[in-house]
């Protein structure tokens, strides 16, 4: 055993399903990231006291998981080390910042790509280079056996709101952090409408259509192209719309709506009584309609099962949920259908372990780390930062060392970054499922739908 005397309690449903995916017990999946570009004077040993602060209040940036003796998958939360273990502090000396940006976004894909013993590592990586003593680039990977992604807007939100306090500022004051072992002990509680909740999937998922396909082109008439297969490749960064080379399997495309362009979408959304987050779908799901003849369309979203009393709970609580999306003529309607079938989806997000055995659903075992499904849409909103900040005499730049990530889909997968001042859009697209040519046609035409 490797936790003597620890309080351990089970793995939550979607930590369970992706551990079933890695049944060695040494790579706990995929990784999730954060990085900032700060500008100005940063009091560094502040700012690794915060990280220290944000650490210790939230139970699910200590979690250790195994699977040893005779339990199941277990997990149970270490102390906090000391704030120096927890931060890799480097000065770089290179010739440019050009010089500097890449190193960062370097050693970003790096750790995305290292995998994760939560055995025995604590489950981030993070790491502060100085350019200058007025420019720093902080990063930041997470396992995402132990959060899943609120990680970007806590742990973000509760680093600045500490170093501030740091610096003396005592209005800057955090909502206190439950704890995540409380939830995951409690998720496989029954729940009063559980047998709602496991009769409403099965509903759904006989929805799903098996057989369905994409058209090469949606020019009238046009003939189809042949597909074209290929191996995985690395995606672009965020927000840039390029293209894979010809041995390829994606095609990645973007764009930012911001300025004139964003307050039209926004005006767009209001004149037809969706949320951004709705209408965004709404558009996405119309392009697709212009690549298939088939009458209804699956959409799989990741969706947050917190209860309202678990906003600021850190912790992997996302499952990746489908809505099923008929064919309709008119906008309106499609707005008003995927608004209605939203609050379902809420209303029956608890999935636990019982509801899938009392619902007979075994496809809910591949839903967290398993295959890419045909259509995803990941919509993270930021609506109080823009995604150019201060905090007190710093200018913090969100985003500004992606890593280079080899993103494998089986279709289409929209990942949509909605800030105060522009939202930012990324499309990957599957070669074997969709021509270029296709993927750039719908491309623009989420574009163009998103803009009324």
């Amino acid at each position: 055993m490797h936790h003597p005397g620890q309080e351990a309690v089970p793995l939550t449903l979607p930590q369970l399903l992706m551990h079933r995916t890695r049944r060695d017990g040494t790579d706990s999946g995929p990784t999730l990231e954060l990085s900032y570009r700060i500008e100005g004077p940063l009091d560094v040993p502040a700012f690794i006291a915060s990280i220290g602060d944000v650490v210790s209040s939230h139970d699910a940036l200590r979690l250790a998981i195994c699977e040893c003796g005779v339990a199941g998958p277990h997990q149970w939360a270490r102390e906090t080390p000391p704030p120096a273990e927890l931060v890799t502090c480097q000065i770089i000396k290179a010739g440019s910042e050009e010089r500097f940006t890449r190193y960062a976004v370097g050693l970003a894909t790096k750790d995305v790509a290292e995998g994760w013993d939560l055995r025995t590592e604590l489950p981030f990586r993070l790491r502060l280079l100085q350019y200058s003593p007025g420019l720093h680039a902080f990063i930041a990977t997470f396992s995402q056996l132990a959060v899943d992604g609120s990680v970007r807007g806590i742990f973000g939100g509760d680093l600045w709101w500490a170093y501030r306090r740091r610096l003396g500022d005592h209005e800057a004051v955090a909502e206190p952090s439950p704890r995540f072992l409380d939830a995951a002990a409690e998720r496989e509680a029954p729940a009063a409408n559980s047998r709602d909740i496991a009769d409403f999937w099965r509903r759904r998922y006989a929805r799903i259509p098996r057989d369905w396909g994409f058209r090469a082109s949606s020019a009238p008439g046009a003939p189809a192209t042949p597909d074209v297969a290929g191996t995985p490749a690395a995606a672009g960064t965020p927000d840039t719309a390029e293209t894979g080379t010809a041995e390829s399997g994606n095609v990645v495309t973007g764009f930012v709506l911001e300025g004139e362009r964003l307050r039209t979408m926004r005006q767009a959304a209001r004149s037809n009584s969706a949320t951004e987050f709705i209408w965004i779908q709404h558009a996405l799901v119309s392009a697709v309609f212009e690549h298939t003849d088939a009458d209804s369309v699956p959409v799989w979203l990741p969706v947050d099962t917190r209860s309202l009393r678990e906003r600021r709970l850190l912790g992997m609580l996302t499952l990746g949920l489908p809505m099923v999306v008929d064919r309709s003529t008119a906008p309106s309607d499609l707005v008003r259908t995927l608004t209605g079938d939203w609050f379902d989806t809420l209303k029956h997000r608890r999935v636990t372990r019982e509801t899938v055995d009392a619902g007979e659903v075994a496809d809910l075992g591949n839903l967290v780390g398993g295959p890419e499904r045909d259509v995803r849409f990941a919509y993270v909103g930021h609506p109080r930062h823009r995604i150019r900040d201060t905090v007190g005499d710093l200018a913090v730049t969100y985003g500004a060392y992606a890593p280079l990530i080899e993103r494998v889909v089986s279709g289409v997968q929209l990942k949509a970054g909605s800030w105060d001042d522009s939202v930012h859009f990324r499309l990957t697209f599957n070669r074997s499922r969709l021509t270029e040519t296709a993927a750039r046609q719908m491309t623009a035409a989420v574009e163009r739908i998103l803009l009324g």
